[in-house]
């Protein structure tokens, strides 16, 4: 299946090896008597049920009941009717399956049926590629729950709200889900919802991709009815390492309401308590300046262009110097004239047309030429743009003070805008309150304790990616620095563009910050380094961390 069709469907196919130890554990773990109703929502390729009746790896070490029925969901026919043709004559003669070629979420609004096992991996498809029909049903079941409408963002949400609604009252529920669950805000009230419902929580992790196809953090939520309370957090280092299996237990944390991400996991009761001790004595970001999302163009590859389209007068005069993405930026504390003409000279896209707002009679016949290309290619349909009074006029833009990165590898970068440029949303634009100056501020960003709550507030994804929303950034608590001396902007500036390993860096950025103003002991930073290297390795996986 191709890529660009599974962003349609969802459908990436669980391994082997994963749902051999997903049954292995459920089974062996949790008691279901002598009958029990399994719902797999999403069968796809059936590959639970192959694990549950053929498990090549645990079979012989658990038991199942003598009788079971199922009910297997799947909305693709083609896929229903290969899996279930592969099931002929595999199934013990005591199980009963009811094969169902509909989409879950119109099954799940006409279901009555209790199950004492909902397992499956449901598919990940975000809102902009669902129906109507299916926009309109994830509402229904998330008000159904008491959940808010807004919070729909892709579907697995709702096959998990639903799978919750559908158990019995000693239920088990499975999931292989996306790790968005453990961090991101809209899922917040999921998990509420789970910790209201489940006394037990299990919950898997893993340091490599479990789907090669995409850079997706994946989970195993396992949720238990009628059992003893508990929530636990395990950490599988390979995904070979089930095969033993092998994990360790970390820490769980899910029922602070500070620092309240279930990503926490790893840092014991004692680390987050001292984070929230040094949090208390801090202000956030938003207290020092006033911040906001860059310019949205709405079609950065015709608003946005390289040098040799504005070879014509016309379009040049429209022109402004722009910073499209964080991947263009060199590493510096402040963007100069020098490293901007550079970006230029390497071919970017770096110069925003900024059309007026007046009619397109208006304008110069070469520019009226390059809009009807835009109207050519259907730039004035897109949403943003039939918004606007004329399509080709872009709002609020504006020259920052400085930037930061909304997405980010090793570690996030804030920066001093010397270059007058403006940015899109791939960045945060950065004005400073009165009584507060821009490098001051962005000195006092490059330490280990602010490091550590980007890390913690923000959400990351499987491809290293650290990403922080504007709020987020903004509630980013930070020991600011005044009057930061020219030597020590250098210095930093220097060891950022030498490459140099992030140690040396903030080895030299804490003794300023974190010991001469925050006024932390040499223990503490040391134990602020410790934290921040478990977060970070945690989320860049295999990557090598030069630390």
């Amino acid at each position: 299946m191709k890529t660009e069709s599974k962003k349609q469907t969802g459908s990436y196919y669980t391994p082997t090896i994963l749902s051999d130890f997903i049954a292995y554990h459920i089974f062996g773990k949790y008691n279901f008597g002598k009958s029990i109703n399994i719902l797999e929502p999403s069968m796809g390729d059936g590959i639970f049920f192959e694990s549950i009746f053929h498990n090549k790896l645990f079979n012989k070490r658990f038991a199942l009941p003598a009788s079971i029925s199922i009910d297997a969901v799947e909305k693709e026919k083609k896929v229903l009717l290969a899996t279930k043709e592969k099931f002929k004559g595999l199934l013990p003669k005591s199980t009963e399956i009811q094969f169902t070629n509909e989409d879950y979420l119109d099954f799940e609004s006409k279901n009555k049926k209790k199950f004492d096992l909902v397992i499956g991996n449901p598919p990940y498809i975000k809102s902009q590629h669902l129906t109507k029909k299916q926009i309109k049903l994830c509402e229904t079941l998330h008000e159904k729950a008491g959940l808010e409408k807004k919070s729909i963002k892709n579907i697995w949400t709702s096959f998990l709200i639903g799978g919750v609604r559908s158990l019995s009252e000693n239920g088990v529920l499975c999931f292989v889900l996306p790790a968005e669950l453990l961090q991101v805000i809209y899922a917040k009230e999921l998990r509420e919802l789970l910790r209201n419902t489940f006394p037990k929580i299990e919950i898997f992790t893993f340091n490599e991709l479990i789907f090669d196809d995409i850079e997706q953090d994946v989970i195993v939520l396992i949720c238990a009815k009628g059992c003893e309370p508990g929530v636990s957090f395990y950490h599988v280092e390979r995904l070979e390492d089930l095969k033993e299996p092998t994990y360790t237990e970390d820490h769980s944390n899910i029922h602070r309401k500070t620092l309240d991400k279930w990503t926490n996991y790893i840092l014991s009761d004692s680390e987050l308590q001292f984070l929230d001790a040094c949090k208390k004595k801090l202000l956030p970001i938003k207290d020092y300046c006033r911040a906001e999302v860059g310019i949205v163009t709405a079609a950065n590859d015709y608003f946005i262009v390289d040098k040799t389209i504005i070879r014509d007068t016309a379009l040049n005069r429209l022109a402004k110097p722009i910073l499209q993405k964080g991947s263009y930026m060199p590493p510096t504390l402040s963007l100069s004239k020098a490293d901007f003409l550079k970006i230029v000279d390497d071919g970017n896209p770096a110069f925003f047309l900024a059309f007026e707002n007046k009619k397109e009679s208006s304008f110069p016949a070469s520019v009226k030429q390059y809009l009807k290309k835009g109207e050519s290619l259907k730039i004035n349909d897109r949403y943003k743009c039939q918004l606007r009074e004329n399509w080709y006029f872009v709002p609020s833009v504006w020259i920052s003070e400085g930037f930061f990165t909304k997405r980010s590898n090793v570690f996030p970068r804030m920066v001093v805008n010397e270059a007058n440029v403006i940015v899109t949303d791939a960045f945060y634009r950065i004005r400073m309150k009165e009584g507060y100056k821009i490098k001051d501020l962005v000195f006092s960003f490059y330490n280990t304790l602010t490091f550590i709550f980007a890390e913690l507030e923000g959400r990351y994804y499987g491809g290293s990616v650290l990403e922080l929303t504007p709020n987020e950034y903004k509630n980013l608590s930070i020991p600011y620095k005044k009057n930061v001396s020219i030597a020590s902007l250098n210095k930093l500036d220097k060891l950022l563009k030498s490459a140099t390993n992030i140690r040396e860096i903030l080895e030299f950025t804490d003794e300023i910050i974190l010991k001469d103003t925050f006024k932390l002991t040499k223990s503490e930073i040391l134990k602020l380094r410790e934290i921040y290297i478990k977060l970070v390795r945690r989320r860049l996986k295999k990557l090598k961390l030069k630390f």
